[in-house]
């Protein structure tokens, strides 16, 4: 019986981990009301540009988009499905609407 303890003490303490490795990765998340304080401040540029710019490249529609904080920096990371139905994953420059990297 303890052992089935130790074992779901375990695996919450390392559920409750993962977000934090996650976190590490994009650097910290916006919250929606943030974001929307961001774009209506013109610190960063709007989803929608950023939207129509991704669709007349690459066609299809958005699946997921963030905003983080990254080096010193305000990324998008926008999941989007294409037209040719390939899933892509396109990191933007949240106050010039660049792309820096697609995956």
């Amino acid at each position: 019986m303890k052992t089935l303890a130790t074992i779901l003490l375990f695996a919450a303490i390392a559920a409750v981990a993962t977000p934090a490795h996650a976190q590490g990765q994009w650097g910290n998340s916006f919250t929606a009301d943030e974001a929307r304080d961001a774009r209506d401040k013109g610190d960063v540029v709007p989803l929608r540009t950023i939207f129509n710019q991704l669709k007349n490249r690459y066609g299809g529609y958005q699946i997921d988009a963030n905003l983080f904080n990254r080096e010193r920096r305000q990324v998008y990371v926008i999941d989007w499905m294409t037209g040719k139905g390939e899933r892509i994953r396109v990191t933007v420059d949240a106050k010039t609407g660049r792309t820096l990297s697609t995956d």
